[in-house]
């Protein structure tokens, strides 16, 4: 399988950032510091939901098509992250009708921070699923240090935001990118093997916690 063009990885690495951020700044600046504000809320804490829960629904899924056993994971956290995103979004338009707003130096230099706040929330969920994500990976590609959307998941998970009863801290054993990477492999090899993926059994895979 031919690599990627140079070409191709630069479109991928830089311009989703940069559209990203264009896209924000461009479509949300009017809503204002508040609104965007509330939408910075409503993200974080979809992002929170979406990666507590999204293994159990992923396993759901691959439990009843196997078809969808390596892009379960993948599937299930978007869904979640969205509906959850849809619902906390609409929540806070009937709760905060009232378009509040600040002096004009304070309305303009906040409103530009909490963008660019909103904007590492989205592409930091982004690159987390594409942690998790259904794209294949070469063999020869070695897990580097924990994405910052991975640190700070381990510590919340280890504090205020725990469980009541017990802790059930993300990725306590340090494993996380290591298992996706090695399931991102597998998929390459059976492309390059022009294989099919099947689900047999019990055979999905084990989950991090």
């Amino acid at each position: 399988m031919p690599d990627i063009p140079l070409l191709l990885y630069h479109i991928y690495g830089y311009a989703i950032p940069i559209v990203l951020l264009a896209t924000l700044y461009g479509f949300r600046w009017k809503v204002g510091m508040w609104g965007n504000f509330l939408t910075l809320g409503a993200v974080l804490f979809s992002f929170l939901i979406a990666a507590g829960w999204w293994e159990d629904v992923a396993e759901l899924l691959a439990g009843q098509a196997s078809s969808l056993l390596f892009v379960a994971d993948c599937v299930a956290f978007w869904t979640l992250f969205i509906i959850t995103l849809l619902i906390l979004d609409t929540a806070t338009r009937f709760m905060s009708t009232i378009k509040v707003k600040y002096a004009e130096q304070v309305e303009n230099i906040g409103n530009g921070t909490v963008l660019f706040v909103l904007f590492l929330a989205l592409y930091g969920t982004y690159l987390f699923a594409e942690e998790i994500g259904p794209v294949g990976e070469h063999a020869n590609v070695t897990v580097s240090g924990d994405t910052v959307p991975i640190q700070v998941l381990r510590m919340f998970s280890d504090g205020n935001l725990s469980g009541f009863t017990q802790v059930n801290q993300f990725d306590d054993r340090g494993t996380f990118r290591e298992n996706h990477l090695l399931r991102r492999k597998a998929i390459m090899d059976k492309v390059k093997g022009g294989g099919s993926i099947q689900y047999e059994g019990n055979d999905i895979p084990k989950r991090r916690r």
